[in-house]
């Protein structure tokens, strides 16, 4: 009995300890200095961005909750890039104990999910590889291209990126799926305020600030359409230069929908193949320049 009791006294010191340090841990957290360092790591990938959060505090066993995480372009008032509701970083303590920088991701962000993980062989982060894995993220609520950009795309959109930056640059790889696409015209183009665009798929790749557009294929009720080529990044993502080409084949539902553009079409004696337009994309990501040819 005698032994018994002194294993429940063990076990509640042992217990009271656990508690006290969770709460040491909860109330003196430094949120400050993780929320300074997320931002200058941010600031060395691209020095217009920056980071702030609502709330970071600590997360058994080994990481932090993020509420209300937020990169922006620096200006004022600033321009939201990206939001997250909430975000978990855990470390991965196998690889921390081997001398790897490596933490996993879990978060909420425009009615979406999104995993991930980030390696570093260095304290710094300077050299790193990551990948992010997302689901159903709801680009109705993705305000950064508002005011940016001339013409809004709504939809849902999944797909994996993976990137890295070492000693030979930055390269990656991404693979994109829009659901239940629709482009929304700012004014309406020959009539025409919006356009189905259903599921569209695209492969990047990416080498050294050179985006390689792999495969874009849109499968729409009133448009089909291919498109290749390369973006050049441009620290100002919207100055990134446009360099693309593919084809449009507008279908019956279209013309149904829109019969003045048929004859339209006819009339500028554009370039044509089994129902097929061929266009570029010159300019800008902020100024883009659609040509028929």
């Amino acid at each position: 009995m005698a032994l018994a009791g002194k294993n429940k006294k063990w076990l509640g010191y042992t217990l009271y300890v656990v508690l006290v340090t969770l709460a040491l841990l909860y109330y003196l957290f430094p949120s400050q200095a993780v929320e300074e360092f997320v931002d200058n790591s941010i600031r060395r990938i691209n020095p217009a961005l920056g980071f702030k959060a609502e709330k970071i505090g600590p997360w058994v066993p080994a990481g932090m909750r993020i509420s209300g995480g937020l990169v922006y372009v620096n200006g004022s008032p600033v321009t939201p890039v990206f939001k997250t509701d909430t975000m978990y970083i855990m470390a991965r303590i196998l690889k921390l104990i081997r001398g790897n920088y490596s933490f996993g991701l879990d978060a909420k962000a425009y009615s979406g999910e999104i995993n991930g993980r980030f390696d570093s062989k260095d304290d710094n982060g300077e050299t790193f590889e990551s990948e992010l894995v997302f689901k159903d993220l709801d680009l109705a609520g993705y305000e950064f291209p508002t005011g940016r950009f001339q013409h809004k795309i709504t939809g849902l959109v999944s797909g994996d990126i993976a990137y890295n930056n070492d000693s030979a640059g930055e390269n990656g790889r991404a693979k994109l799926r829009l659901n239940n696409g629709r482009l929304q015209f700012q004014v309406p183009i020959f009539g025409v305020n919006s356009i189905d665009l259903q599921n569209i798929d695209i492969e990047l790749e990416l080498q050294n600030r050179r985006i390689k557009i792999e495969k874009a294929e849109l499968s729409g009720s009133e448009v089909k359409g291919v498109l290749n080529g390369f973006i050049l990044l441009d620290s100002d993502i919207t100055l990134s230069q446009l360099k693309l080409t593919g084809t449009l084949e507008p279908l019956a539902e279209f013309y149904k929908n829109y019969p003045e553009i048929r004859e339209l079409l006819k009339s500028m004696n554009k370039r044509v193949k089994r129902g097929q337009y061929f266009y570029s994309i010159t300019g800008t990501l902020g100024a883009p320049a659609f040509t028929l040819h």
